[in-house]
């Protein structure tokens, strides 16, 4: 059904859909372009890759959860999405939440499994970007633009989650009561990573892993810490692929490690900055999110709108009929209602989080003048690992994001993925109804879109976490007088 689609819903502009952007077309037409660009190479690679192959990968990992599309991953290799959030001095596209954001609604109206694959590595270089260590930069994040150069894609993965602390881990104050077994013992030259990692999307495949991990599982907010892991370190293996529900596409891993030697230069940033590293990749991801839910719930739209064109009940279409009409505009009222809470957490943290850091004089210095042999030189990380060079980067940080704009971007950013992850289930749900007993049949897609609205509302944080979020960031003075 899915190459069938033939509404117009589907092939609205970026002003149309959102109307803050034909205003912002006559403030920031430059802006605006870029984004429409980003938007209609993912409509392309949407129509010509994904739809056609949604359903297929989707029963292949039915059978076999390992099983990994590389073929369809380097067919996107010429648009540049793995990299379009490398720093455009880096090769990369130099884009940020909003361009991500559009890009995931688009692919995920066409499959959001496939479309995961992409926002998980997202994730993942969202870690090294908001670690803002430069020497990472370039010794990881240009792997990805290379990887899209040559028609060989490169991967990332956030490690995060762990088997006994899943949403605990990305709160502050959860964390501190959280049953933790990872855990990162310094030895000479660097640190042992012994524990478990699980459900991390794309962590099969990644050549690069973000792994959170404390230094002292008793403090683990005081001694978190980021790590860069390659595929292949000695003692990190890939255990258990979840047998998953939705998003099948985009494998679900448990990694293991048992004593693996991770060099001190595989630190991101300083020892103790992971719990701060955390909270700002979540601020930047749970919007796109909110993205990734808005386009399930548009792709369930489209499907049953189509359905509804075509079947035919008493002689009559079944959109004909005022019972269908309403429902469908009332999932189309609920989809721009979570597409504006998303582009609003999106473009808050693109205008006053961390891309604020990105004009700085020395980040422009870094980026723009210094030759990339210079950033990637052992002297280079000596000197940004060194007193002076954290106090030079915890300066920039102190200056430049303002404690307000960093509560907003948690604030909405919650909000987003709420919204719209609960709004996906629910849409999917009502175009289950409207389809009744045909909803079963898979060529339909409509049983595969509500498996993986599911998954939405529950990593990024369980809504129930993100809820607290919320509450705890727009009224922190309350929650700081004991609304514990």
């Amino acid at each position: 059904m899915s190459e069938l689609l033939d509404i117009e819903i589907s092939k609205r502009s970026l002003g149309e859909m959102a109307p803050r952007f034909k205003l912002l077309s006559t403030l920031m037409p430059g802006y605006v372009a870029e984004l429409e660009s980003w938007q209609g190479k993912a409509r392309e690679f949407a129509d010509r890759v994904i739809r056609p192959k949604a359903l297929e990968i989707d029963a292949r990992c039915h059978d076999d959860p390992t099983y990994f599309d590389w073929d369809l991953v380097k067919a996107s290799t010429p648009y540049g999405f793995l990299s379009m959030m490398v720093p455009k001095p880096l090769g990369g596209g130099g884009q940020l939440a909003t361009a991500t954001g559009i890009v995931l609604e688009e692919m995920c109206a066409a499959c959001a499994g496939i479309a995961n694959i992409f926002g998980a590595n997202g994730l993942g270089v969202s870690g090294v970007l908001l670690g803002f260590d430069l020497y990472h930069y370039e010794r990881t994040l240009t792997d990805l633009v290379r990887g899209d150069r040559n028609g060989e894609p490169v991967i990332f993965a956030a490690a995060v989650t762990e088997p006994l602390a899943g949403s605990d881990v990305e709160d502050r104050e959860y964390m501190e009561k959280a049953k933790l077994v990872m855990e990162a013992r310094p030895v000479p030259g660097g640190y042992l990573l012994n524990g478990r990692k699980v459900f991390i999307s794309n962590g099969s495949v990644a050549r690069w892993n973000t792994v959170m991990a404390p230094l002292d599982r008793k403090k683990p907010v005081e001694t978190l810490c980021g790590f860069m892991v390659r595929q292949g370190t000695p003692g990190f293996s890939i255990g258990r692929v979840e047998k998953k529900m939705g998003q099948k596409a985009c494998p679900a891993a448990e990694l293991v490690f048992e004593d693996c030697f991770v060099p001190k230069r595989n630190l991101v940033g300083h020892e103790g900055e992971g719990m701060r590293f955390t909270e700002l990749v979540l601020g930047a991801s749970r919007g796109p999110v909110g993205a990734i839910a808005t386009g399930i719930a548009r792709g369930a739209f489209e499907r049953i709108f189509d359905y509804a064109r075509r079947k035919k009940v008493g002689g009559r279409r079944l959109i004909d009929r005022q019972w269908v009409q309403i429902r469908l505009a009332d999932m189309a009222r609920r989809i721009h209602l979570a597409r504006q809470s998303y582009l609003d957490a999106t473009m808050a943290f693109d205008f006053t989080g961390m891309p604020k850091l990105m004009k700085t004089l020395p980040a422009r210095f870094a980026l723009e003048l210094l030759p990339s042999f210079v950033r990637g030189s052992e002297l280079y990380h000596r000197l940004m690992g060194s007193k002076m060079g954290h106090q030079l980067v915890q300066g920039m940080f102190d200056r430049n994001l303002e404690e307000s704009d960093l509560r907003h971007i948690q604030q909405y950013s919650s909000m987003a993925k709420v919204t719209g992850s609960d709004i996906a289930v629910e849409v999917a749900y009502e175009a289950l109804q409207i389809a009744g007993l045909e909803s079963s049949l898979a060529r339909l897609e409509l049983e595969k879109l509500y498996r993986d609205a599911k998954l939405t509302q529950i990593y990024e944080g369980t809504n129930q976490l993100n809820r607290h979020n919320i509450f705890t960031n727009a009224f922190p003075n309350e929650y700081a007088d004991g609304c514990r």
